[in-house]
Parts: C-alpha cells; structure tokens; sequence
C-alpha cells in the first residue's frame, strides 16, 4: 500500500493545469511573477510536517525560486502542511515509492537498503550525496523504496540486518530469526562452513526490520533519541540499551552527558542544546564501562537544525536603563547560571510539565531581542504569561525548591531543582510563597504574578535550563522525556 505522505502524481500539460485548477489555484501569469513550467515532467509534491522548500526543491532537482514562482509563493519560509505544490520540470527519475526516514542512531547504508529494498545508488542520486556513507542522525533521506533489483511491493518485508555479536553463530542466528541456516548464507554469500566474527554485519532475508536498533556498536543494543532533528534551544533525551549491566558517560557539543541508569542496562539523560548553538553536525561520545571491565568508545554524528527564531524589540523605561548595564548583569547571570546548571541524580519531573500560569503567552522562547532599538544582542531565555497582579504561580512539575531571591533584573525569583539537571526558574514575582529546602508538587501555588526586576509590566517570565543550557521550556509541555 502507498504511504499517502508521499503521493507523487505524475501529469502532462493539460492534466497538471486541470489538476491545479480543481485544487483552487492556478498558475501565475508572468505579469503576476509566476512562470509557465518548462517542458519536461511536472508533479504534484503534498507538503508534509518539517518540510521546507529548499527540502523540496532537493528533492526533485529543481530550485526554490522556481517552485515559489510557479506556486504564487510569496513567502519562501512559509508553506502549510498538506498544501499542494506543482514542481515544474520534476526530476525524479529514481524508480520506486518515494518515502521519507530521518536517521536514527543505528542507522546504515546497508539496513536501509535492507529495509526499505532500494540501492545505494538509488539513496545517493534521490538525495544528491557525494557520500552516501556518510550518513548522521536527524538526517532527512528521500528513499526509493522498492528502487532495488527484484523490488517487492511497497509495505512488504524484504529483510533488515543484523550486527554480530561475541558468542554468536550463523546456527544461533538462523534459530534466532526462525530462518533456515541456507537462507542466511546464501543471503549474505558466505562460504561454507561460514565462521561469523565480532561486528560483522549480515543481511537477514524475509524477515521486518525491528523497531530497535541493529547497526549500533557492541554493547550497545539500541539507541534512540528524541525528538530529531535536534534543533537550537530544544532538549533532547536518550535512551540507551547495553547488553549486560554498564556505566556510561559521554559529550555532546563541548558539555558532558549526564546519564542515570535504571536496572543496570538501561540509561537515560537529557540534554540542552543553547538557543545560540551554530546549526551544524556535531559529534556526540560516549564511552560505555561494562561489567566485565571492557570499555567501549563511541562517536555518533548529530544534526542541530535552526530554531526558526523570530525578533523583536523591548523599549524600557527610563528609571529602568541601569538595568541593561553588563556590569550588573553579568554578575546576576553567573550567580542564576550556577544554581541552574547543577545536577542531582534524584529525578522529581515525571511525564509532561503543566502551565505554570493561566495567562495567556506574550512573548515566546528565543526570540532574539533588541533593548531601545539597540543591536539584537540577546535572546529571550524562557516563556511570559502575561497575567494580573497577584494571579498565582503554580509549579509545572515536581521538585525542590533551590533559590528564593530578590534580584536586581529578574526582580523576585524561584528556582526549582527537578532532578537530572533540569531546573525552573520564575521571575518578575510579586511575592514568593515558598522557601529554599521545600519540596513542591505539581499544581501547588509557589509564588504571585508581578512586574518586579527588569519588567515592563505585570507578566510571569517561565526560565527552563537543561544541562546548564536555557532551553525552551514549552516543549516540556508537549512531550515527555526518558
């Protein structure tokens, strides 16, 4: 069955026009700054989510201006999922149904091709890859599914593969997979009495590709991290499998990795990645201690993608212009940057956070700001409510109380300890209704709405960090973490 999220209608001349028609939207004229598609195939792209039009026009080997000029598209950075596109003059000369996968830790060359039963050539020329091996996580690939030699129907399952493990033979393995001996040595084309050896990788035939990893580095059973692709101001969590009970460690992007291990196997951390991380890919280590005293050192390459930050500019009052001085608030930020970058292994945070206020949102996350139409110096560190005067602060998840202070900028201020590096901090409060030491649940009042500190008016300004990094802290709203 064809994925509906990637429905590639192939028309002629008459059938596009009719087609765009039908659809509500016709094709510009010159005089509107649209275009008339040039001869060759046209096709109808149906825009899904985290797509942009420069991934699109990737796709199909064509430009972004062409597609904005043949679509009416003023706004290049702004396209709606499900909005159908006409690509002009589409080359999408790969054979089989086009799917998406972004890659995940585990991920390679060979698996995809197992799973998705393409080539390398057809992966590398539908993605324009110089080096298809290449590959690191929270890359988006267009795959041919089906592009490969004999291709069975789209949704079948033409086999995944497997990465040997010490102890293991091709005996135990055919038993494993309920396969015949004969199906994986003719598979993989190994001479009889065909001896396996530590990390080598076979092609299991016939059988669905599992949801755990495959391709990960012994003794890492699976890998998964969410959400991808990473992006500038998110968090990211990781949950690790080792064969047996380990200690792990690890780096990412110049800070450590912090992980907690749960029935001596399984391992969890989250991550912070800062607002002002260059889009990039990074190198993430880990170094795994197993039981047995072997260590085993890692390097997986990870894609941060931009945050899309808006802008916006913030006039003070007069009486308030000291408050923008680097000698103040230099020292008010080391002193916050010291509680909030700790970390207690106990975890108090549990599932998604709750609101802390019912106010409505007035100002987002990262935003990059200017004071008194000054540069665009800094960025906005955290969440505002804009609510009445004395409206209650509630906490968004459990925790114990780490400061109660009254501060020059942040006026009146909270931090909450969740455990495992995650802190809260609320700022600009009227008044503070707990103590350094408490421990708070979910839902119970911590503070009053107020305009103390560096505010232009009543709101509550919601702080999260994350491995010593301010991150957006709706995201703890909408998504859960390991």
């Amino acid at each position: 069955m064809i994925d509906p999220r990637s429905i590639l209608l192939r028309l002629g001349g008459i059938a596009v026009l009719l087609a765009v028609l039908a659809a509500g939207h016709a094709p510009a004229t010159a005089q509107e700054g649209g275009g008339v598609a040039p001869p060759g195939s046209s096709t109808i792209h149906i825009v899904q989510r985290d797509e942009n039009l420069f991934r699109i026009a990737l796709q199909y080997g064509t430009t972004v201006e062409a597609i904005a000029a043949f679509n009416g598209i003023a706004d290049v950075r702004v396209i709606a999922v499900g909005q159908r596109l006409l690509i002009p003059n589409a080359q999408t000369g790969a054979s089989g149904v086009l799917v998406t996968h972004t890659v995940a830790p585990g991920d390679s060359l060979s698996e995809l091709v197992a799973r998705y039963h393409t080539t390398i050539e057809a992966l590398a020329e539908a993605n324009n890859l110089s080096n298809p091996a290449l590959l690191y996580i929270g890359q988006r690939l267009i795959v041919p599914q089906g592009a490969g030699a004999g291709a069975q129907p789209a949704g079948s399952a033409p086999g995944t593969v497997h990465s040997v493990r010490p102890g293991q033979n091709i005996y135990r393995l055919a038993v494993q997979y309920g396969i015949p001996v004969n199906a994986l040595v003719e598979a993989n084309q190994l001479a009889w009495p065909a001896p396996l050896f530590f990390g080598q990788t076979l092609r299991i035939p016939g059988v669905s590709a599992p949801e755990r990893a495959t391709g990960l580095p012994y003794p890492l059973l699976d890998a998964q991290f969410q959400p991808l692709p990473a992006a500038q101001g998110k968090t990211l969590g990781l949950r690790l499998v080792t064969d047996g009970a380990a200690q792990i460690s690890g780096a990412f992007m110049g800070r450590p990795l912090r992980f907690a291990t749960h029935d001596a196997s399984q391992h969890a951390a989250v991550f912070g990645i800062s607002a002002l991380a260059q889009p990039g890919i990074y190198p993430l280590t880990l170094t795994i201690d197993a039981a047995n005293g072997q260590r085993t050192e890692i390097t997986l390459r990870v894609q941060v993608e931009s945050g899309g930050y808006a802008a916006e500019q913030i006039v003070l009052a007069a009486e308030q212009d000291s408050l923008l001085d680097p000698a103040l608030t230099g020292v008010e930020d080391e002193a916050v940057a010291r509680v909030m970058g700790g970390f207690t292994t106990q975890r108090h945070f549990d599932g998604m956070m709750g609101l802390p206020s019912a106010g409505a949102i007035t100002s987002q996350f990262g935003t990059r700001r200017s004071y008194n139409h000054g540069a665009l110096s800094t960025f906005h560190s955290g969440t505002d409510f804009g609510a009445g005067p004395g409206a209650p602060i509630i906490a968004p998840a459990a925790g114990v109380v780490a400061l109660t202070e009254a501060l020059s900028v942040r006026g009146n201020a909270t931090i909450i300890d969740h455990g495992w590096g995650v802190y809260s901090g609320f700022w600009h409060q009227a008044e503070i209704k707990v103590k350094v030491g408490d421990v708070v649940t979910p839902g119970q009042v911590i503070g009053l709405v107020g305009s103390t500190g560096r505010s232009t008016g009543p709101h509550l300004h919601w702080e999260l960090w994350v491995g010593g990094a301010q991150v957006d802290p709706m995201q703890w709203v909408q998504q859960s973490f390991p």
